[in-house]
């Protein structure tokens, strides 16, 4: 599961196939499948911002993918950069930082 960070006074998100992830307040965070975090994160509402309001949309795994030429760490299910569209390439613990 991964949380995703609701804007202001967002209460939850409605999926197309029907399914709704409520919060327990609004502007909090809810947790959604894996296959829904990757639509999120790579439909228009997300690349955009547009559900984000005023905070952006957060959504976050353990493990990324890292980009040399932009020096970007992007999701895990990220195979190309969101910024340069270079290839991405996995991180091997959570802590990898690249200098």
């Amino acid at each position: 599961m991964t949380k995703v960070q609701l804007p202001d006074g967002c209460t939850g998100l409605d999926m197309a196939d029907g399914r709704r992830y409520t919060a327990a307040k609004a502007g909090g965070q809810v947790e959604v499948s894996g296959a829904d975090a990757r639509y999120i994160g790579t439909s228009f509402y997300g690349q955009s911002g547009i559900m984000a309001g005023s905070q952006s949309l957060t959504l976050g795994t353990k493990k990324g993918r890292w980009c040399d030429p932009c020096r970007f760490l992007a999701q895990a299910w990220s195979d190309t950069c969101p910024r340069c569209g270079a290839e991405t390439t996995p991180l091997t613990t959570a802590g990898d930082v690249h200098e």
